[in-house]
């Protein structure tokens, strides 16, 4: 009776305990959930604002002035956040509402690895020594095109206010520790003063782990309330709050035991000393009932002993004077004495059963020969097996080897490939302000580009730069390259052809004689042939002549987009076309922007988001120029490798780019 007074007791305290602990922690977390969505809907909600979203690239786009305004009334109608940022896509800084920090670059890789594939996200860091909770939102323009980020911060110790009513309870204040946990255990917040924020992990980790682990395996999460030598705890995870799912941050209460069960531990005190005499009064009665009761059980206890040795021919019989022949130990003794001589006959029964065992047994050990047999027919089958197996891992072997080498091959080819385009310094004694973005689809590419400096006969300086796509990529493209590349060095620099109409009537000539794309026993090579943007550049005059088969010139004059379009011709291979080329003449100026280009970029299949995949396409391209015209050619490079990164994302690359950049200065 103490022990189930007592256990009663205990157990109704603790699922109180839980009970409480449990409602106090769902009403902190579902505040600490709605505090984080009102804060995401406000960053989200700030940025779609007309002057946020238009970003700082286009030509339709905010100065930063006017975001840095738009920043600050934002701040001064909240004075809950402490500052707001707004950064462009290459992470600079363009507005803050704290104007030291302007034109900084973001080193916080947390937030950008996840923008723009995640709209809002939410991270806690330290900021100006202060633990801050930062609020970021993708902002897009009218388009659909990614421009940049907005940030808001608001300092961790606003959450005070969330837990308020959970710590000022009167009833729970003494020992009660509550905490908010990251998703690795250190601390968000804390109501205890010793603790360091995002520095020091929860004290008693070690034995939350054990638990929550437990719920991993078991593949479900809920509330749990457990306790250890010192104190009771309760855990909730954040289940997140409307369309925001949660961070999954834990919030987490401790109590002492010895606070928690003092009722409980009083009222065990009191029914232990209530208990002495009725203790005392059961003991004389057990002695007497088991003195009368224990009598005629040793008695049946020897007889059940004789039986047991195998004497199944003894007689048992009732001693009247135990004085139990009509309660429950007379019938135990008849149903005894029943049983012994049932016992007789089972066990005659059993011996004939034995001998009928015998010769099922004898039956069995025939068929266990047969299965023998089988067995070994079955392992030889098994060692045919293996040796089929183990040739097959020769072969493999075999391949993996010649893969290898091939492998080593393409490679080697690629460092070829690598040494006779021209390097970047190369290209920057030439034109300072230039870029040139290559990504060949393989280790080796199709596409190559060809810049030289000469002198005319009249002594002007020449630059000739060019763009070329060879047909096909990987080693054939490679192949095609090395022919194209040696072609120019023949006609440009021996040969001295500096008009860029007599080039390529001249490239297509040899392409043909090489690849005897005319000879009749040839014909399976007669497609193959290269496009090309290719420009004399008189450096001297400030004009440039321009050729183009089936690629052309972009470029950009006073902030105007023009474009000079290729002929429908190609370089080598057999055409019923007459070949006949247009050359255009174009004179410029400081501060105009040529880009020649392969067709990789524009094909690339793709999108943002949840867009279905597509081709970039040319006109996509060309308004990614003209928004970053802008930036210096070593930033448009970075935006132009980013934004294919971006809308490539998870689809394979379809062909070799390249985009070559060039800036007058």
């Amino acid at each position: 009776m103490l022990y189930v007074a007592n256990y009663e007791t205990q157990s109704s305290l603790r699922e109180e305990v839980r009970v409480k602990l449990e409602r106090e922690s769902n009403f902190a977390m579902e505040n600490i959930d709605r505090f984080i969505y009102e804060r995401l809907n406000d960053i989200r909600t700030f940025a779609k604002d007309a002057i946020i979203s238009k970003g700082t690239y286009s030509k339709n786009a905010s100065k930063p002035e006017e975001i840095n305004e738009r920043l600050h009334l934002f701040k001064q109608s909240n004075n809950l956040y402490l500052s707001l940022s707004f950064y462009d896509t290459a992470r600079l800084r363009i507005a803050d509402t704290d104007s030291m920090q302007i034109g900084k670059r973001s080193t916080r890789n947390r937030f950008w690895k996840r923008l723009p594939k995640e709209e809002l996200v939410v991270d806690v860091y330290t900021y100006e020594n202060q633990p801050v909770m930062h609020f970021a939102s993708a902002v897009y323009d009218g388009s659909g095109i990614y421009v940049g980020v907005i940030v808001s911060r608001v300092l961790v110790t606003e959450l005070k206010e969330v837990f308020k009513s959970v710590v000022e309870d009167e009833r729970q204040s003494k020992g009660l520790r509550v905490a908010l946990l990251d998703s690795t255990g250190y601390i968000l917040y804390s109501n205890d003063p010793k603790v360091n924020i995002l520095k020091d992990p929860y004290p008693d980790i070690d034995v939350l782990k054990q638990h929550i682990s437990k719920q991993i395996k078991q593949k479900r999460w809920v509330p749990n309330f457990f306790e250890n030598k010192e104190k009771v705890f309760f855990y909730i995870r954040e289940n997140g709050y409307s369309v925001y799912h949660g961070q999954g941050w834990i919030f987490i209460m401790s109590l002492p035991k010895t606070e928690a069960f003092k009722t409980a531990e009083s009222l065990s005190n009191r029914l232990f000393l209530s208990s002495i005499p009725i203790l005392f009064v059961a003991l004389c009665l057990a002695l007497f009932l088991g003195y009368y009761f224990s009598q005629p059980i040793i008695a049946l206890t020897e007889a059940a002993e004789e039986l047991g040795k195998g004497n199944l021919n003894a007689r048992f019989e009732y001693k009247k004077e135990f004085g139990h022949k009509h309660d429950e130990i007379g019938k135990l003794w008849n149903n005894f004495i029943f049983m012994a001589e049932r016992l007789k006959f089972k066990v005659l029964e059993q011996e004939d059963m034995n001998h009928e065992l015998i010769n099922i047994n004898d039956q069995l050990k025939i068929k266990f020969d047969e299965v023998q047999m089988k067995n070994e027919e079955i392992q030889a089958y098994n060692e045919k097996i293996g040796y089929q197996k183990r040739e097959l891992e020769l072969a493999l072997k075999e391949i993996e080897k010649k893969n290898k080498n091939i492998t080593s091959s393409i490679n080697y080819a690629e460092r070829i490939q690598s040494a006779i385009l021209p390097d970047r310094e190369y290209i920057r004694s030439l034109f300072r302000e230039s870029f040139v973005l290559f990504k060949p689809r393989d280790i080796v590419s199709g596409d190559f580009y060809w810049f030289r400096k000469l002198s005319s006969p009249d002594g002007d300086e020449l630059i000739v730069v060019a763009a070329v796509d060879c047909t096909g990529h990987g080693v054939p493209g490679a192949l095609m390259s090395v022919i194209g590349d040696t072609l120019m060095y023949q006609v440009i620099v021996v040969e001295r052809t500096f008009q860029p109409a007599q080039i390529l009537r001249k490239l297509n000539n040899g392409v043909k004689k090489i690849l005897k794309q005319e000879d009749v026993q040839h014909h399976h090579n007669k497609h193959d042939g290269m496009d090309m943007a290719l420009c004399v550049m008189n450096m001297t005059r400030m004009k440039l002549d321009f050729v183009g088969a089936h690629r052309p010139l972009w470029y950009f004059q006073h902030g105007e987009f023009r474009e000079i379009e290729g002929d429908r011709i190609t370089i080598g291979g057999i055409s019923k076309k007459k070949y006949e080329l247009n050359q255009y003449e174009v004179h410029f100026q400081k501060g105009d922007t040529f880009y020649m280009f392969s067709d990789g970029y524009a094909d690339q299949f793709g999108g943002y988001r949840d867009m279905p995949s597509r081709k970039y396409s040319p006109n996509r391209l060309r308004k990614l120029l003209a928004d970053i015209q802008p930036h210096d050619m070593q930033t448009q490079h970075f935006i132009l490798d980013n934004e294919f990164e971006l809308w490539k994302g998870n689809e394979s690359q379809l062909d070799d780019v390249m985009v070559i950049g060039i800036r007058i200065t």
